[in-house]
């Protein structure tokens, strides 16, 4: 039973090392950007060469809006590109602006990708947004809160999270487990001892 144990532990602390080390690769990033300020920082590989940004916005039209009056987009952002010891490589400013002024019930917003050549060595992404709608509702029927942040490469990307918080839930809950059955049998030691 206690090879079992051991195996069982060497195999969750595997786990959990794989899960905090891994981070899924892809060419594409599809995610939401927070109206507002907000920095978002994505790993890219060595041999990436070029990005294309796309920031939209989509969902239904204001009513509160006359019928005269515009719907509105406005992304401000910087992209910063480092190289793997977090030197600056790269830093452009992108201004995406797009409004209209339509009838209909529902439409989306955006001005089209932004591409931008990656310099040799990049490995970090860093994207500072200052993002504006007006004039749409979200799914909720309050404002629209965010918008889409669509990301396409030609090497891979991925974003840049920290630890899950199931993570550390775990390891507690593995390191529970251990103290429980090593109390179990210390306690069933101490019984025979006694006899």
């Amino acid at each position: 039973m206690a090879r079992r144990g051991k195996l069982v532990t060497r195999i969750a602390a595997v786990l959990v090392v794989w899960l905090a080390s891994s981070s899924a690769m892809a060419s594409t990033f599809v995610g939401e950007l927070p109206v507002g300020y907000s920095d978002s920082v994505f790993q890219i590989n060595g041999g990436t060469s070029s990005l294309a940004i796309d920031v939209n916005a989509f969902g239904s039209r204001d009513p509160a809006t006359c019928g005269s009056c515009n719907s509105s987009y406005a992304d401000s952002y910087t992209v910063n590109l480092f190289d793997r010891a977090g030197a600056l490589l790269e830093s452009a400013n992108e201004f995406n602006y797009l409004y209209y002024n339509m009838y209909s019930s529902s439409h989306g917003i955006g001005a089209g990708p932004v591409g931008i050549t990656v310099p040799a060595g990049a490995t970090k992404l860093e994207i500072i947004s200052r993002l504006s709608i007006a004039g749409l509702l979200g799914p909720d029927g309050h404002p629209l809160s965010f918008g889409n942040l669509n990301i396409s490469t030609d090497g891979s990307i991925t974003a840049a999270t920290p630890i899950p918080s199931t993570l550390p839930l775990l390891a507690t809950g593995l390191a529970a487990l251990g103290l429980l059955g090593w109390h179990r049998k210390r306690k069933a030691g101490a019984g025979f001892a006694s006899a």
